[in-house]
């Protein structure tokens, strides 16, 4: 299967699952997760359609950014893996969106570290809603001390929440997570929107992998663009 078929049928799930739900088709957006693809894959996606991708592995995707740019395609580029302190600088500086901010001090580093030609970084704040240890993210009720963090700063917006619930056959636990996300983020944007609405947008949340994506777009909510991080669905098996 190409590409190009696999999105096909990636669109004709997303709109049985919006049909089913009464979810508004142009409020969900596919993220083609590409990390581990050669260029020449991603450039097959990028025809097909997509110009959102994201990467894991600092090293390997600045290769990837960088060989498009002197290409002059312009994709926006989305670092969803865990974040070391010493790999801050250069997802600040080779990166529009940031899924997985789970804590103060990674906000600072990020705010400090953002060039200012390259406008603000928009980020999603990642919640551990099943409590695993070997999962990144943060706890609900530690939200609000990483959320204020960011007031008052212009190299930053706060797009919404993220979460990866856990590896489980358990729909009905799975769609409670995504719930429970909808849910802490609809409290947060009537919060701190209020107060600093340049910097808490709070229109967009990041739920939903190739697995779950179907139950993900059920409970997801008209006030947010649910962006669903696909990449065995678009790219089939990883190398």
């Amino acid at each position: 299967m190409t590409i190009s078929n696999n999105l096909k049928l990636v669109n004709e799930r997303i709109k049985k699952s919006c049909l089913t739900s009464g979810t508004d088709f142009s409020k969900v957006k596919v993220l083609a997760v590409s990390k581990k693809m050669e260029t020449k894959r991603i450039l097959e996606a990028y025809e097909a359609g997509l110009n959102l991708f994201g990467e894991n592995y600092i090293s390997e995707s600045i290769e990837k950014i960088n060989y498009f740019k002197k290409m002059g395609l312009s994709f926006e580029w989305h670092y969803i893996g865990p974040i070391q302190s010493n790999k801050t600088k250069s997802i600040a500086e080779n990166f529009d969106w940031v899924h997985s901010v789970s804590n103060p001090k990674t906000v600072k580093r990020l705010i400090a570290q953002r060039p200012n030609g390259l406008g603000p970084l928009n980020i999603f704040v990642q919640v551990n809603l099943s409590n695993e240890k070997s999962k990144s993210g943060t706890k609900v009720d530690e939200l609000r001390l990483i959320l204020k963090e960011c007031t008052g700063f212009r190299t930053l917006k706060v797009r919404g929440l993220m979460t990866i619930p856990e590896n489980t056959s358990d729909n009905e636990l799975i769609k409670k997570r995504f719930k429970t996300l909808v849910d802490t983020q609809k409290e947060l944007k009537s919060d701190f929107t209020i107060q600093n609405p340049s910097v808490f947008i709070f229109d967009m949340i990041s739920m939903g992998m190739s697995n779950d994506m179907d139950l993900a777009i059920s409970e997801s909510d008209p006030s947010f663009t649910t962006l669903v991080r696909l990449g065995t669905s678009i790219f089939g098996k990883r190398p």
